[in-house]
């Protein structure tokens, strides 16, 4: 892929924490877990976070949102259709 450099984060098999219900009873717990995978990807440089389990990416974005931090984010099959 020309153009385009992948970074992996650390912990990449961790939980965002946006497991359904999980994030609804443990609201608290669930963001500490966002907060904790984002700054792994942040970690990395990456400009965007990209994966594709679409409520992964909603929770994550919601916390960057929030907290007005500088990443984006694409769900995979974006790139993939955009041929990159």
């Amino acid at each position: 892929m020309d153009g385009v450099e992948v970074f992996e984060p650390e912990k990449v098999d961790e939980c965002c924490g946006f497991g359904g219900m999980f994030a609804v009873e443990e609201d608290v717990v669930s963001t500490c877990m966002g907060e904790d995978k984002i700054k792994n990807h942040i970690a990395t440089g990456a400009s965007y976070i990209t994966g594709a389990d679409s409520s992964c990416l909603i929770h994550m974005q919601g916390i960057v949102e929030r907290q007005k931090l500088p990443v984006k984010f694409i769900h995979i099959t974006q790139i993939l259709s955009a041929g990159l």
